[in-house]
């Protein structure tokens, strides 16, 4: 190679069977770069500055696994702590969307969603979760520390846990203008229209069912939540809708980092029961 040259790995299939693809690399020379100048870096997720759930440590706060699911079941137990920058566990934290603090899981084909909420016991977070397959799964604490500005962006930890064995991975569904769930149909008001990367937007979607627009209820004080996975790393944006619902339509102001899918679970609540429904974005 000439030494105006640097190399890549380049990656290519090698085999594909029922369970897995293997990936394998190969040595691909690019054109040289300018005289002193260092080879370009290869493309990398935009980071926020607020956390995502992808560390288990952000601003100086460590979340500590106590237990983990390792093995699928329903009700497994999990545990974990929360440490502050002192390496002491957090046991002092303000209520934000009338919890101290909320819990997320995923798994790593963005299916599996669920929203907990662990109780603290001295400085240990405990619940229990349903993992019924297998996979690489994350979990994201989302909390506030005492003292801290509760209308600012709050902590997100994270914490990846394995279950062995087969595994029934669910491809991701394409994006859709309407989705219906329990009864209820909601659809997105700008149908699949792509949203712009690091750009302020809003994303509406409207509730409806056979008797006409429902009557929505707060939920956990925001009247939707809004989790939105990116597809490629797992990272987490929550998102609330505004307090104005007219004719059941939930309206979300989103900003996303990086190009490429995100995986959107809405929770609305309607006569006291809580609903999920999920769509898929693309953002360029």
């Amino acid at each position: 190679m000439s030494a105006g040259k640097w190399r890549r790995f380049v990656p290519y299939l090698v085999l594909v069977t029922a369970s897995a693809i293997t990936v394998g690399y190969v040595l691909d020379e690019l054109p040289a770069a300018p005289s002193g100048a260092a080879p370009a870096a290869s493309p990398s997720p935009t980071p926020f500055m607020h956390s995502d759930g992808l560390s288990d440590s952000h601003d100086g706060y460590l979340i500590q696994p106590v237990t983990l699911p390792a093995k699928r079941g329903k009700a497994i137990p999990v545990a974990f702590r929360i440490l502050g920058p002192d390496g002491l566990p957090l046991r002092s934290y303000e209520t934000i969307q009338t919890k101290q603090l909320h819990l997320y899981l995923v798994r790593d084909d963005a299916s599996r969603y669920q929203h907990l909420h662990p109780e603290l016991a001295d400085d240990t977070w405990t619940t229990k979760v349903d993992v019924t397959d297998g996979g690489s799964y994350r979990f994201y604490a989302e909390f506030v520390p005492r003292g801290k500005d509760a209308l600012g962006h709050p902590t997100v930890l994270g914490l990846p846990f394995l279950i062995t064995g087969d595994t029934a991975l669910a491809p991701l569904p394409a994006p859709a203008p309407a989705t219906t769930v329990d009864g209820f149909t909601l659809t997105r008001l700008d149908g699949v229209a792509h949203l712009r990367a690091g750009r302020g937007q809003l994303l509406r979607f409207q509730v409806s069912s056979a008797a006409g627009p429902p009557v929505l209820e707060p939920h956990l004080g925001a009247m939707a939540h809004m989790s939105a996975f990116e597809v490629r790393t797992l990272s987490l944006t929550h998102a609330h809708a505004a307090a104005e619902s007219p004719d059941a339509t939930l309206t979300f102001h989103v900003e996303f980092a990086n190009r490429g899918e995100q995986r959107l679970y809405l929770e609305f609540k309607v006569a006291g029961v809580v609903h999920r429904a999920a769509f898929t974005v693309f953002v360029t």
